[in-house]
This record gives structure tokens, sequence and C-alpha cells, in this order.
């Protein structure tokens, strides 16, 4: 084997980038967000890695175990609870046809700061890692007037950054090609699944139910990895609707308008009488 050989490159430099993305959600990804008419919100991220997986990091000397994932996610939901923006937030693991799932489930006072919140759940739950789920994702929610605009795009050129002085370009290109090759290869039985919850959705480019209440998109994982740059964007406008609080006001005033109607009704009547 000839030195800066595609091989060598990735042991363990591009192995790990490969394995860690694997092991921060890019594997059988189901993530819900209910947005609230007054403006917080609730996101659920179920996350499924296969239990074989750990045996195979191991091959790349990568200290993954479930033990250590599952305790560098409790980490990542203790920092949550001291967040003044999280209202409440729940981690819980399961196992099932396989794999082992986390599930962090978090409300939030603004739907605004859920991207900032998870930037910095990724950035911890990998510290350490060459790559993060934070670098593949850009995940935005920004208030338009009334509306919220969700947008969630998929980098994965981000995904497989190159260390930096492993070899030269050409070797470095075609390392990077190979472990793409190899995720490819392990994500394309998987799917990832993004559900949107509000009052109303507006323009998306998802699949939206008869309710128009929610959006959804499945995607295979593999097939995203090689998509156009507008197949790995997701994106939807929900209506905000109106805080609770307005429903007295709006429902009473018409209410005032006809009782004051029916009195001066009834007083037209009485006079008439006379």
């Amino acid at each position: 084997m000839f030195h800066g050989s595609p091989s060598t490159l990735l042991r363990p430099a591009l192995l790990l980038t490969a394995l860690s993305l694997f092991l921060t959600g890019c594997f059988n990804v189901e993530q819900d967000v209910w947005i609230e008419p007054g403006g917080s919100a609730r996101l659920v991220v179920d996350m499924g890695v296969p239990r074989s997986l750990t045996a195979l990091a191991r091959l790349g000397n990568a200290p993954v175990s479930k033990e250590q994932w599952l305790a560098s996610a409790r980490a990542v939901e203790q920092a949550l609870r001291q967040d003044p923006e999280v209202s409440q937030v729940m981690l819980r693991d399961y196992e099932k046809d396989g794999q082992v799932h986390l599930v962090y489930d978090v409300t939030v006072k603004d739907v605004t700061q859920l991207p900032e919140l998870y930037r910095r759940a990724a950035e911890q739950h990998t510290q350490g890692q060459p790559s993060s789920p934070k670098d593949a994702w850009d995940f935005r929610i920004e208030r338009q007037g009334g509306d919220y605009v969700y947008t969630q795009r998929f980098n994965p050129e981000k995904a497989f950054a190159t260390p930096v002085g492993i070899g030269d370009e050409a070797a470095e290109q075609a390392a990077q090609e190979l472990a793409k090759g190899m995720v490819k290869a392990m994500l394309v039985n998987n799917r990832l699944t993004l559900r949107i919850h509000g009052p109303g959705i507006g323009e998306t480019n998802g699949t939206v139910n008869e309710q128009k209440d929610t959006v959804e998109w499945k995607l295979n994982l593999a097939e995203l990895m090689d998509a156009p740059a507008e197949g790995r964007e997701f994106r939807a406008v929900i209506h905000g609707g109106e805080p609770l609080w307005l429903w007295p006001l709006v429902l009473g005033v018409p209410m005032v308008v006809l009782l004051l109607t029916v009195t001066a009704a009834r007083k037209r009547r009485g006079v008439a009488a006379r």
C-alpha cells in the first residue's frame, strides 16, 4: 500500500468521521416540532442507532459504547435543563428491532430559539469527535409577521470535512469519496422523517395532511446524500394563529354587540307598546 492512499487516510481520521456521523443522529431519525399559537414549541427527536455499530466502532478504536453514548446524551439533557429558554426536557432510551434509540423531548418558550439550542446540544454531544451534525445541518426557524418560516438544509460535504494536513488534495478527495461510499452503503435502508405541526401550514415543499396542520418529509438517507441542493432543503411557512388569551376578546366583542342590540330592540318595543 503506497503512502497517502485512501485506505491509509481512512485510518483513523475519516473512518472516525463516518462513525461519529452515524452516532450523532444521521441514522434512522424522526423529528417532530409542534408550534403553539403563543410562540412556544415542543421538539421530539427519536434517533436510532444499530447495536452492531458499537462493535464496528471498536474496530476503529473509537470509544462509542452504548453506555458512553447514553452518558453523553444525559450530559446534554442536564445542560438543557439549565437553559432559561427551556421549560421542560425529558430523555429516554429504548431498544427495538436491533437498534438503540434515544428520544429527546424538549419544550421551549420561544420556537425561534430551537435552532440555537439544537446547535449547542449537538456541539456538546459530539465534543472531541471529528464531525458533528451541527456541521451537516443548517436549521432555522424565523418569525415573519404572524407566521414562522422553517428551513432545514442537509450539507453532506460539511459532514465529511477532511482533517487538515493528512495528505495531498487528490488523496484527500479520494478518501472523502470512499468514506461517503461507506456511509451510503450503511444508510441504504434507513430513513429520515421530519414533521412540523402548527395552527396552519402555508407554502411548503413537503406533504401536507388533510387538516392542513401538519407537514411531513420522508427521505431515504442514502438518496439524500446524492440529492441536488434543492432536494436537501426542507421548508415550510407555519401560520402562527392567535394566542389563546386573545380568544375571550375575539368572542367577547361580538357578544357585547349582540347584547347591546337585543337590549336596544327591547327598549324600542317597550316604547312602542305604550
